[in-house]
């Protein structure tokens, strides 16, 4: 609004007292108008939504979880073109066993009081001890169902260790990636990087039933027979 226009917007008004009040907020509008700004933006801000770690106990990662686990359910493997129903079975329980040993330990890390405070080194030594603890847990739970159904331990290390060979480019890519998001200026808060190591994280879980595949296929007959 420039002089031009108050100027005819104040012989409209009659009343001087009116004119006055007029003048004067307009006087302490054009004085103060950097404060002014300041304070709005700062409101505006205010009432932005505040996020909260535990809200990522909603992210589509434990869905992923869930959805890799019924999508291996369904796979059928064959030895020597006949239905292997034992490998098809170890395949599933594999994959059940792993992704209950990851969700539980995601919701243990996103419930810790004292993410949000944690400096940025911190936060990413956490994060990978946790990646960590995820796979030595698996890795124990699974070679416990396989041998309490009398599979050998040597031929449960066999298979662990083939399916570490096909996984080993994603566990890579893991460890490369939380590097970046911790290096980077792009992720602001621990909101931000935790979020962004969860999508990472659920790229890579729906890549498992194709490690999975591979791996069982892999496998030669040497279950097929046994009462598993």
């Amino acid at each position: 609004m420039n002089d031009r226009t108050i100027l005819n917007l104040m012989k409209l008004i009659d009343n001087p007292y009116l004119i006055s009040i007029i003048t004067l907020i307009i006087s302490i509008a054009i004085i103060f108008r950097k404060s002014i700004s300041n304070s709005v933006i700062k409101l505006l801000k205010s009432k932005k939504k505040v996020t909260r770690i535990e809200d990522l106990l909603e992210h589509n990662v434990f869905n992923s979880l869930e959805a890799v686990s019924q999508e291996v359910k369904v796979m059928k493997f064959y030895t020597h073109k006949d239905y292997d129903r034992v490998k098809s079975i170890m395949c599933y329980d594999f994959t059940k066993s792993k992704a209950k040993v990851c969700a539980s330990h995601m919701r243990e890390m996103l419930l810790n009081p004292r993410l949000r405070k944690m400096k940025n080194i911190e936060l990413k030594n956490f994060i990978i001890d946790a990646q960590n603890n995820m796979h030595k847990e698996y890795v124990s739970s699974v070679k416990q169902i396989w041998m309490s159904k009398g599979i050998a331990e040597e031929d449960v290390n066999y298979v662990i260790h083939l399916f570490e060979v096909f996984r080993y480019d994603v566990i890579a890519s893991f460890t490369k990636s939380i590097e970046s998001i911790f290096g980077s200026g792009f992720h602001h808060s621990n909101f931000d990087k935790i979020l962004a190591v969860l999508n990472m994280w659920s790229m890579g879980i729906h890549l498992l039933p194709k490690d999975m595949q591979i791996t069982f296929e892999n496998l030669n007959g040497k279950f097929k027979d046994i009462k598993y």
